[in-house]
């Protein structure tokens, strides 16, 4: 009998870790736009950042936040994690501009959770932008805070906000509190506040994106990439062209998929990068290709579906493309961009 207690006991541990483990790994997601710290890693526009470039969704550490949560000197990686994160100096980040007022924070999920708040903070005026950060270098009263009532939210959620006067660079620190665990998602924001601030106006426009390439060209969908531009304050997204008609654009990342397109069509892709003031660079270099002739080869793969459950390694077809799932999903559309799924032959 106690031997049988002893071994229920420790299969209802197994059992309790493993959905503990399943709920810290379905619960992620950064700041989009505008872009987080941990993004700007990833599209290559921040350097020297460590693992984060592949995991800036994971900056996951227990809520709580000011009473708890990451400890000072380790916000800005979410509690160590990815600690070249906790870098700080007035040049060590890219920024992006921004004024006061009105903002609209938008956060992409790679997996939805049921959420208790969104929050966010930002630095005191005269705060020490080349001491690692911590609680006294924050406002520790949000200047935006949203109750979401345990609901789940939808992959790419946004906050509109009144961000406070500030001049110069700021540190904006956005935090995404689960409901059922005990954890949250912190990002910061390394920002320029111009224009409507009261600093100076950004009028430099982004270098040139380079080296634009076409790839998994299918009779209705082609991807597109280019290595990422360069600009004073921040390259807040890029935009695509097909001759002088915009056909695309994204918030950072330097690949797009391109859906919709028609079959047997010869398409001319160039490539723009535009920054937070709205200043547009030159063109890429021009990238041609043509579609195939009627519908493409889907493989063997059965067509990706909104409601199905996919596991890691599940494959499908979308759009005339083969992707091929990383981890648990439901409902996110597969795309060249995705965190979740990854193009295949």
């Amino acid at each position: 009998m106690i031997r049988w207690v002893a071994a229920a006991a420790v299969l209802v541990a197994m059992i309790a870790g493993m959905f503990l483990i399943s709920g810290k790994a379905s619960a992620h997601g950064y700041v989009e736009g505008p872009a987080s710290r941990a993004y700007l890693c990833k599209t290559g526009q921040n350097t020297d950042c460590g693992a984060v470039v592949y995991e800036p969704q994971s900056l996951e550490f227990p809520k709580g936040f000011p009473a708890a949560g990451p400890a000072d000197g380790k916000i800005g990686s979410g509690g160590g994690t990815f600690p070249k994160l906790d870098e700080q100096s007035s040049t060590r980040w890219a920024k992006v501009n921004i004024n006061s007022g009105t903002n609209t924070f938008t956060w992409k999920l790679t997996a939805a959770h049921a959420t208790t708040s969104w929050k966010y903070y930002i630095t005191k005026p005269g705060w020490n932008p080349n001491a690692p950060l911590t609680r006294d270098s924050f406002d520790l009263n949000p200047f935006c805070s949203v109750d979401y009532k345990g609901k789940q939210p939808p992959f790419s959620y946004s906050d509109t906000c009144n961000v406070p006067a500030r001049s110069g660079y700021q540190v904006i620190l956005a935090v995404w509190e689960i409901a059922d665990t005990a954890n949250a998602f912190y990002n910061v924001i390394d920002v320029n506040f111009g224009g409507g601030s009261g600093g100076p106006t950004d009028t430099q426009a982004p270098t040139a994106p380079a080296g634009a390439a076409a790839s998994n060209v299918a009779a209705n969908s082609a991807t597109v990439s280019w290595s990422a531009s360069s600009d004073n304050v921040g390259v807040a997204g890029y935009r695509v062209f097909n001759g002088s008609t915009q056909i695309g654009s994204t918030t950072g990342a330097t690949s797009l998929n391109l859906t919709g397109l028609a079959p047997n069509t010869a398409y001319t892709v160039t490539v723009k990068a535009v920054d937070a003031a709205g200043n547009v660079s030159g063109a890429s270099n021009a990238v041609s290709f043509t579609t195939l002739n009627g519908s493409s080869p889907g493989g063997n793969y059965p067509a990706w579906s909104s409601t199905a459950v996919y596991v890691g390694g599940s494959k499908v077809t979308h759009n005339g493309v083969n992707y091929e799932a990383k981890w648990w999903t439901q409902g996110q559309t597969p795309s060249a961009t995705s965190d979740v799924w990854k193009v295949i032959s």
